[in-house]
């Protein structure tokens, strides 16, 4: 019988709940640029199609940041129970960083998100433009600062280890850490192919049940455009980072991995070239395309969720086995836990994690086959 080590299964326990966080991060990460994008057109050229794919995708990410705000928590309980001595050696660098990212999180669902979510309609456009550029400029923040502490356990700099934890001398040399560029380059551009495959998916899908509306072949257009953007930059850290981000294509046991990667790109990208052929080329909508390439693009509406779980799954094992590397350990930091209650935890994290997904699919193809009911507007209010 193939026996499991205690730490094999911590580590593919804590890699699963930070894979699935990874999903919902690259969610927030360009809706909430590209719902700003969407609020400024609209204001400019006052066609009811831009606000109306607004409304649509800024309850697609108010459900991402609820669930990416309920992983953190068990992320933390995570860290707590099986790597408790972790905190004390890293807390010079990371309690600092977490301290600022926890302080932005709580002023930007205070403040920012509760104008953009709640207060739509209630608020001057204006005010209502400003609460969605802040939120995604926090959620930006957040993750640069997330960024900053992996670049900083991928390599450390401006640090010195004693025998019991890990003294900061230079901040600067943290915070503008040198991967820090590729590594945000690599989050936007999974990020927007992950959030373009969704806005070409979901109105394929529609185009698929009925007629659609002028916002539903704008969201496919942007989000054509989106994934195009997204490809053309992953490409950038991709070729010239590679060896810094991801473990290394010819590593044993991970090569089939990076084939995988490959292939995924390479359906992603045929997705693409047909779509601009007959959206471009042929000056077709979405919903006057062949049925295969409706039915291609919805099933590919969720391809780039997968393409960022294995991206962090390579970033992840980057640094095994080290959890900062060349000084810590993961053996150093482990609390011995029976292999019994690991399994049973892994299972339970798993049963959730399924049921949240299919929950979030369930609401997301909810508003796309119902549509969704605008704010009622009051006087000098935003729509």
């Amino acid at each position: 019988m193939l026996e499991i080590s205690p730490l094999l299964l911590a580590e593919w326990q804590f890699f699963g709940s930070l894979g699935f966080l990874s999903i919902f991060v690259s969610v927030l990460l360009t809706s909430g640029w590209m719902l700003l994008f969407l609020k400024l057109a609209w204001r400019r050229t006052g066609q009811e199609a831009w606000i109306g794919v607004y409304r649509y995708w800024v309850r697609v990410f108010a459900l991402a940041m609820m669930v990416s705000m309920a992983v953190i928590v068990s992320l933390m309980i995570q860290v707590g129970t099986l790597w408790p001595a972790l905190l004390m050696k890293i807390a010079g660098v990371a309690g600092p960083l977490a301290c600022l990212a926890v302080l932005l999180a709580f002023a930007c669902k205070l403040i920012f998100l509760n104008g953009m979510l709640y207060r739509q309609g209630k608020m001057k456009e204006g005010w209502h433009t400003a609460s969605v550029f802040m939120s995604a400029l926090s959620v930006t923040a957040i993750v640069y600062l997330v960024l900053a502490l992996q670049s900083w356990m991928n390599a450390p700099q401006g640090t010195i280890k004693t025998e019991s934890n890990i003294v900061v001398y230079d901040w600067m040399a943290i915070v503008f850490h040198h991967e820090i560029v590729w590594r945000l380059l690599l989050v936007f551009a999974g990020s927007s192919l992950s959030m373009g495959f969704m806005m070409m998916g979901v109105s394929a899908w529609q185009a698929r049940q009925r007629p659609l509306s002028r916002a539903e072949n704008l969201s496919f257009r942007i989000g054509l455009v989106m994934a195009l953007y997204g490809f053309v930059v992953f490409i950038v850290p991709g070729f010239f980072a590679q060896d810094t981000l991801f473990v290394a294509f010819s590593t044993d046991g991970w090569r089939s991995v990076w084939w995988g990667v490959i292939l995924l790109l390479g359906m992603m990208m045929s997705v693409l070239a047909v779509s601009c052929y007959y959206l471009l080329g042929k000056k077709r909508e979405i919903g006057k395309t062949p049925v295969f390439l409706q039915k291609w693009c919805s099933g590919m509406t969720f391809s780039g969720w997968l393409l960022v779980l294995l991206m962090t799954l390579l970033s992840y094992v980057r640094n095994l086995p080290f959890i900062v590397q060349g000084e810590i350990a993961l053996q150093e930091v482990f609390r011995p836990i029976g292999t019994q209650a690991l399994v049973l935890s892994s299972v339970m994290y798993l049963v959730v994690y399924l049921v949240i997904v299919a929950s979030f699919i369930q609401m997301f193809y909810q508003a796309a086959r119902y549509g969704v009911v605008p704010v009622r507007k009051t006087v000098g209010a935003a729509a």
